[in-house]
């Protein structure tokens, strides 16, 4: 929560930037003096919403939009554009009747929390993620060459932790509470995690994250990238989510006397196994772009098989490891390690928060935990298995967003509806574009 107040920005003599999410993931800001900041986070200001990608179609373009007054985060100086105090404040959309936009994410998410409130003893759903991404240092002309490889993790010799050790420090400064950063596997990549919070504190933070290393990137004449796979030859960037449920009493996902299946209670399980029985419908969320399937592939880190496993990474899902036995009733949890961060981080929660509803409502049966090494079967052995693969690009993720009516229902008609068409475009205006590696093996043929 912000300790930001309303009269602090307005007697600043400094600037606000409203940020708002777009229904494909971009951030987006409107810059207003920050004397204005009471009418932004009380009564809304319009702005022209057919400009927002997702939002209203141009012949009826007007929308609203208002600041959440516990969602103000001062700007450290060294990624401030004005020396005055700097202010960025995240922002929900409504119409110009004053109602919540069906269109907006954050606004559906808080919905849906509401819904699973209702369904699970007011548990929310609790998120951690972890964002990968390069560092680039030609802009976006050195994405796709085929150079450098996977040996940067954890290096202590990589010339770019300075930028990790400054990201670190201002975001501490922003109020996130940084748990871990480090280097990635590949060349140029790194991650940095904090801690865990409710679904729509933690996409805010998301969308910060991400607008903090560009700007801190480019002020040393480099950037960032947070595509799923710039470099055929190196390691993809995921953004795993950490997902538990939880109310005033504790972490609903824990039941001490569930011993034989590893603590979950009845209901998390009911809940995990809903999300794994709609994993290739929330890909289309998780993995929202052509690009996303480049990473989604054999033999690189990212899994494909949906399955949830016991401390193994090789699943679409799985159980992390915890070294302190005392505070596992608070942290246990479960990992999905398919979404990537081109993601909608807001849209995203909402998915999984539908399957998960949908699980427990339809008391899905969970069908066990898997130790077994995904990575080393065979197609053959996959099938043999009958087990399910994650979508090999977006199309099929699409064609399986849209086979399910009662998945659509709870995530939103209008939302999934307009969602959908933002897919379909990508796929259509995508694809035309021949990879490139295809045309090289084929110029000749």
């Amino acid at each position: 929560m912000s300790l930001i107040s309303i009269k602090q920005v307005a007697d600043s003599g400094g600037i606000i930037k409203s940020l708002v999410t777009d229904l494909s993931g971009g951030l987006r800001e409107i810059i207003f003096p920050a004397k204005i900041i009471t009418e932004l986070t009380s009564v809304g200001i319009a702005y022209d919403g057919s400009s927002f990608q997702g939002i209203n179609e141009i012949h009826c373009s007007d929308a609203i939009i208002i600041g959440d007054s516990a969602a103000i985060y001062q700007v450290p100086a060294v990624i401030a554009d004005t020396e005055a105090p700097e202010y960025w404040v995240m922002c929900d959309i409504y119409t110009t009747d004053g109602i919540p936009h069906t269109n907006c994410a954050r606004n559906r998410l808080k919905t849906i929390q509401a819904e699973l409130a209702t369904v699970w003893d007011g548990g929310n759903m609790m998120v951690g993620a972890e964002p990968e991404a390069f560092f680039v240092e030609n802009g976006q002309e050195s994405v796709g060459n085929i150079d450098g490889g996977n040996s940067n993790y954890f290096n202590p010799r990589d010339p770019k932790t300075f930028m990790i050790t400054e990201l670190v420090q201002i975001l501490g400064e922003m109020g996130f509470e940084v748990e871990r950063a480090h280097t990635e596997v590949g060349d140029e990549q790194f991650e940095i995690n904090w801690r865990f919070d409710t679904a729509q504190v933690t996409a805010d933070r998301i969308q910060l994250y991400k607008l903090v290393s560009h700007k801190l990137a480019q002020r040393y004449g480099f950037d960032v990238t947070f595509l799923p796979k710039p470099y055929a030859n190196r390691n993809g960037s995921g953004m795993h989510f950490h997902l538990s449920v939880a109310n005033e009493s504790g972490n609903l996902f824990y039941d001490t006397s569930k011993e034989a299946q590893k603590y979950f209670s009845d209901k998390a399980l009911q809940f995990l196994s809903g999300i794994l029985k709609y994993s290739r419908s929330i890909a289309a969320v998780a993995n929202s772009t052509e690009a996303s399937y480049a990473r989604l592939v054999p033999g690189y880190e990212a899994p494909c098989i949906i399955a949830i496993g016991s401390f193994n990474r090789s699943a679409a899902c799985r159980i992390p490891a915890i070294a302190d036995q005392n505070i596992l009733a608070k942290a246990l949890r479960a990992e999905f390690r398919f979404p990537d961060p081109l993601a909608n981080p807001y849209l995203l929660s909402v998915a999984f928060i539908t399957a998960g509803i949908l699980g427990i409502e339809h008391e899905e049966k969970f069908k066990g935990f898997t130790d077994e090494n995904l990575y080393a079967l065979t197609m053959d052995q996959i099938r043999r298995k009958r087990l399910k693969l994650l979508p090999r690009n977006l199309w099929e993720a699409y064609s399986d967003f849209m086979m399910h009516p009662a998945f659509a229902e709870k995530f939103g008609t209008k939302i999934h509806k307009t969602y959908s068409d933002l897919i379909l475009k990508e796929v259509d205006e995508c694809q035309s574009h021949a990879n490139v590696e295809s045309m090289r093996r084929h110029y000749f043929a």
